[in-house]
């Protein structure tokens, strides 16, 4: 009986302790997003080709994956029409309008302060859903909400008069892109719980995807613009959407399975560091006194918020 007990508690722990490598290496695949989308910028990718070739090598494999899935009875119900275009037009919100806005504001803004701003999306869902869902905001809450911008301010005071107005308009796009992922959120929950999160975030992908190939050949010539690109910028893009979107996505779902959601954000908390760390090594971007304080402040208020 003792042996068994044992084999079990070393099952637990290996399972635990591969749901924490999961946390990390999600959180870790995030944060160095906005350091390759950085790279395709300095290759002259401009952002509506940037992520129409994301989503056009990411697609496919998220239809793979939800083929899979449901053969695999994955889906904890029938998948129908009208459930597949709610679940269509949340992911509009989550992985069109918000990728689409974050990768226009890192146009103007370093990784640094673009990953600090998009990181603190947890506070737009706290104050979305005080406006319209009645929520309350506590004490506590608004304390955290107060630490985690002052947090922000720091490192965007530094970086307004450091590179000019022009940060101004990226933060603004980049905050646009934390308050449609917010949206995503708030209106996702009770989907992800009806058709489990494997299956959600795969149509919310595909759906997203025809969504921004839809926009891409509207606004612009599109296959004239992908044939431009040269091929660092193609296997940049490759990257992005391998190793930065699809990867990280179901990393983040084996995490939750294994360890909960609010580990899971806990260790996610390791991003900004991830993001300052590879700016200055491969964007040679400044990290000064500044960054670390913002940083710093920013995690304890985000760290405050209410985990439900």
């Amino acid at each position: 009986m003792q042996a068994i007990r044992e084999a079990l508690a070393r099952l637990s722990s290996s399972y635990i302790a591969v749901g924490f490598a999961f946390a990390v290496g999600s959180a870790a695949l995030f944060a160095i997003r906005p350091i390759f989308v950085k790279l395709a910028y300095a290759e002259g990718v401009e952002p509506v080709t940037l992520i129409g070739l994301r989503m056009l090598f990411s697609a496919p494999i998220y239809a793979v994956l939800l083929w899979l899935f449901i053969r695999r009875g994955r889906n904890k119900v029938p998948i129908t029409l009208p459930l597949v275009a709610q679940i269509s037009g949340i992911g509009l919100f989550g992985y069109f309008l918000a990728s689409f806005f974050d990768l226009i504001g890192l146009q103007y803004v370093s990784a640094q302060l673009g990953r600090m701003i998009l990181y603190t999306y947890p506070t737009f869902v706290v104050i979305l859903s005080a406006l319209f869902m009645g929520q309350a905001i506590t004490l506590r809450t608004a304390a955290a909400l107060l630490v985690t911008y002052i947090g922000i301010s720091v490192i965007f005071g530094h970086d307004l008069s450091e590179f000019g107005p022009e940060v101004s308009v990226g933060a603004l796009w980049i905050i646009a892109s934390g308050l449609s992922f917010s949206v995503y959120l708030i209106l996702s929950k009770s989907l992800i719980t009806k058709v489990g999160s494997q299956v959600f975030t795969c149509i919310a992908l595909i759906s997203a995807s025809f969504g921004i190939f839809t926009y891409w050949a509207i606004t612009s010539p599109a296959i004239d613009m992908a044939l431009a690109v040269n091929n660092t910028a193609l296997i940049i893009i490759l990257i992005i959407a391998i190793f930065c979107t699809v990867i990280p996505t179901f990393f983040t779902t084996a995490a939750v399975e294994r360890i909960g959601a609010g580990r899971t954000g806990i260790v996610a908390m390791i991003g900004p560091a991830f993001t300052s760390v590879f700016a200055v090594l491969i964007l040679q971007e400044a990290f000064t006194v500044y960054h670390l304080l913002g940083i710093v402040i920013t995690v304890i208020g985000v760290s405050l918020l209410p985990r439900n």
